[in-house]
């Protein structure tokens, strides 16, 4: 498994005058970087207000281009300090965009890789490392003020993550989100009903950050003001109605630009513009209105026009004044940067994906700038390194004609693929992301876990694998004494498998499991069984999740046993595979003489099978039973859907009442005796709903 340190350094091998090269000993986003300022208290970092407007477009202020939006107080900014043309978001929507914002890593890593809605139970872990918490731990006063959308439950909550303060809406609101309740700290104070309401939000937030740098007292504080505009449904108040050329979005930049102005003025009223750091950014690009200044794409998709955002910093005495900065920077990169100007090491557990830019804040530029990758979901999508852009994937179905690789600097509006012209750089990004891919995928690993599931035979030795990562050492070592087994019911045994592994290759160990014959007896519903990854390393005995099993008859102990495997491929490797195409076929034994059933076949998680053979109208299974008495097992049930009982008549006459209705899920085993006679003999098993309703068949036994 390559490291994060690997990863960067394989990506950045030097291709042709234009790539950005990085060694095998470049730094990583923990590399230490030296403080040039010697007038500066020790241990003593600078105010840090962070800004995040909800959607704005790159080409919404007057600093980047607008014609329609008067921004006269960010423009001011601009002046003050530092514009950045090539700074990019976290993802191209707001829940991703925030998670890589304040933890300075991919969106998957933290567990928020998708826009979170009103009904999600998921969101950022109270576990994950978070800027405002690493400040918090160095002094600072922090505060999180207007928009969270980073999950609802009390372990996402932003006093979870490093807030002493919060004074913002329902952690969820997004648009179409009314009623909404506005919160501080842990209970909500009032309700957002409708536009009108939501339009004094932009003020009554200024309000509550101009409070904040009062309550921080001699303490520096970190302020996080994540704006809910220019993001729709829009509101403003009256004064502001009608006032843009560029209609009610308009509107809303210049109130929100209008209310920024008075923040700004009250840092400097107090003295403070030389002790603070503002960062002004995007979560994104603009949603239906806005505009990205000419760029290709919005939000939502991986073009520059939905992650390429206004990126403004300005601290009076260390940030250049009136600079125009085409160094390429990221919300990746706040963390680690804002931590070095606070004195703070982030924990080097935590694999980090940003760059500390401390030298590029103070009008430096890098040797080395490690490329930016984006995810959709869990996987990469893009990534950004020096002049070059590279799109692997994109969202929806159609994936057609990737890779996309473009450069930057001759074309800006990504409209020239030259993937199939540049090969060598083609194939150097794919390779970054799909390490990195792998890397966070590894991250994201259990220390352990029992990778397959599938069903057990009753009084046989099954292989199950185990895999491990390189979780099982939180010091980061990957050498390891291993012991592993799994822990299994009574009456079940279970090998252990003693070896030495290297955890970085996430090694898969092999262990037996055998249940007793029992187990696997089919008499009424189907039981599942769980059974317990375990690991013993270095003294510590580390368990993975339970994972349920079933546990059925093995196909070389009955005469003939038949599963509804999927594609014609029996789901158990010793039973046969049975389909609504399985014709009789004398040497086989067993076949459809009736019009064929119909078929069912997914990838649903069902550990069992994959497949059901089910019909409403009645169906005919021919089988040749072996001499003597047979006990007949049938299994019915389906993972996704309730299932009927149905009934089975023996030529004619009806051997199996149907039994009871199965919630979806549960399986069952039905049985009853057949008698092949003295020398065996052929019979005709007619299978039938009840009342109508569709039934299902998954597997039959012979014994």
């Amino acid at each position: 498994m390559a490291s994060r340190r690997e990863v960067l350094a394989t990506s950045a091998v030097a291709v042709g005058a234009t790539a950005l090269p990085l060694s095998a000993g470049a730094p990583n986003a923990r590399a230490a970087v030296a403080d040039p300022d010697p007038t500066r208290p020790p241990g003593r970092g600078p105010n840090i207000v962070l800004i995040v407007l909800d959607d704005l477009g790159y080409g919404d202020l007057g600093c980047y281009g607008s014609s329609l939006i008067d921004t006269p107080n960010l423009d001011r900014l601009a002046r003050q300090g530092t514009r950045f043309t090539q700074g990019y978001s976290g993802a191209p929507v707001c829940s991703p965009s925030r998670a890589a914002l304040l933890t300075g890593r991919v969106p998957p890593r933290t567990g928020v890789h998708k826009v979170l809605s009103r009904d999600d139970a998921k969101g950022l872990r109270a576990r994950e490392k978070t800027l405002p918490g690493y400040l918090r731990d160095a002094g600072y006063h922090t505060a999180a003020i207007g928009k969270w959308h980073l999950g609802r439950l009390d372990e996402h909550h932003p006093s979870r993550h490093g807030f002493d303060s919060y004074f913002g809406v329902d952690a969820m609101f997004s648009e179409d989100s009314y009623p909404t309740e506005l919160w501080r700290d842990g209970a909500p104070v009032g309700t957002v009903r409708d536009e009108a309401e939501l339009a004094t939000l932009t003020r009554r937030f200024t309000d509550e950050a101009i409070d904040v740098v009062d309550r921080a007292g001699d303490r520096p504080f970190f302020l996080y003001l994540a704006e809910v505009m220019p993001h729709l449904p829009l509101a403003v108040e009256p004064e502001f109605a009608g006032r843009s050329r560029g209609g009610l979005y308009g509107d809303a930049v210049e109130s929100v630009d209008h209310h920024l102005g008075r923040l700004f003025r009250a840092l400097a009223k107090r003295g403070l513009e030389r002790d603070t750091l503002v960062v002004v950014a995007s979560d994104n690009g603009p949603w239906f209105e806005g505009s990205t200044g000419g760029l290709r794409g919005r939000k939502s998709g991986f073009y520059e026009g939905g992650v390429r955002v206004p990126f403004l910093m300005r601290w009076t005495g260390t940030v250049p004044r009136g600079r125009e900065s085409h160094q390429v920077v990221s919300f990746l990169d706040l963390l680690p940067t804002l931590c070095g100007l606070a004195g703070v090491t982030p924990d080097p557990a935590v694999e980090l994906d940003g760059t500390d830019l401390r030298t590029v804040l103070r009008g430096g530029r890098l040797r080395e700038r490690p490329p930016v990758p984006f995810f959709l979901g869990r996987k990469a999508a893009a990534v950004r390194d020096g002049r070059w852009k590279l799109h692997v994937r994109r969202g929806g179905r159609n994936q057609r004609f990737l890779p996309e690789l473009y450069d930057l600097e001759a074309d800006p509006q990504e409209a020239a693929n030259l993937a199939a012209r540049r090969p060598e750089v083609t194939e150097r990004l794919r390779t970054f992301l799909a390490r990195l891919e792998e890397d966070v995928a590894a991250e994201r690993r259990p220390p352990v876990a029992l990778t397959a599931k599938p069903p057990l035979f009753a009084g046989r030795a099954n292989t199950l694998r185990v895999r491990l990562s390189r979780a099982l050492k939180p010091d980061g070592g990957t050498g390891a004494k291993v012991a592993v087994t799994v822990a299994v019911p009574k009456g079940w045994t279970s090998t252990t498998v003693r070896r030495t592994v290297d955890l970085a290759a996430a090694p898969v160990v092999e262990v037996d499991v055998t249940p007793p014959a029992s187990a696997g007896a089919p008499a009424g519903r189907l039981r599942g069984y769980r059974l317990t990854p375990r690991v013993v390393l270095d003294g510590r005995t580390v368990t993975g999740a339970d994972v349920q099993v079933h546990a059925v008859p093995h196909g070389r102990d009955a005469a003939l046993a038949l599963d509804a495997g999927p594609d014609g491929r029996p789901a158990l490797p010793s039973y046969r595979h049975l389909t609504p195409a399985t014709a009789w076929d004398r040497a086989a034994g067993f076949g459809w003489v009736s019009a064929p059933p119909e078929s069912r076949a997914h990838d649903g998680p069902d550990p069992l099978r994959r497949g059901v053979v089910r019909d409403r109208s009645a169906a005919v299974l021919r089988l040749r039973l072996p001499a003597g008495r047979r006990r007949i097992s049938l299994l019915r049930g389906d993972d996704k859907r309730p299932t009927h009982g149905f009934t089975v008549a023996a030529d004619g006459i009806v051997v199996g009442a149907p039994g009871p209705r199965l919630p979806a899920g549960a399986y069952r085993w039905e049985e009853f005796i057949l008698d092949g006679g003295p020398g065996g003999r052929t019979i005709e098993l007619g299978l039938s709903g009840v009342e109508g309703n569709r039934w299902t068949l998954v597997a039959l036994v012979v014994h």
